[in-house]
């Protein structure tokens, strides 16, 4: 019985480990501009953007087969030191693909999202 309960007490630990930390994702934009995301260890992420040449900061969480990143953006010195919040969806493919479902910002307490029709990318997995 003793066995029985350590034997599943590892099997636990072992199924919620973090599969992300430690990894690097890009995602090509342009030719010669990629965006990477770079998962840390304790459930925090770094999100370069190319475009903006801006590194962005936050958090994430997985939940069977998606993978929610909640970030700060406090990037734009012109709005005032205004700071926004966005969270982006994304299914996890089994073949180390990140495919983006949803993108929203939060507005007065609720979550914006765009539609789901702009949304055309997804990052790769290259550690």
């Amino acid at each position: 019985m003793n066995v029985f309960i350590i034997t599943f007490s590892i099997l636990l630990i072992l199924n919620n480990r973090d599969s992300l930390s430690g990894s690097i994702w890009t995602s090509k934009i342009a030719n010669g501009c990629v965006d990477t995301l770079k998962f840390i260890s304790n459930k925090k992420v770094t999100d370069y953007s190319c475009e903006q040449e801006y590194t962005y900061h936050g958090s994430y969480t997985i939940s069977k087969d998606t993978l929610v990143i909640t970030e700060i953006d406090d990037s734009h010195s012109e709005d005032g030191g205004k700071t926004s919040i966005f969270r982006s969806k994304y299914l996890i493919s089994e073949k180390n693909v990140l495919y983006l479902i949803s993108n929203g910002e939060l507005i007065k307490g609720k979550w914006k999202y765009k539609s789901a029709k702009l949304l055309n990318n997804f990052y790769k997995r290259i550690s």
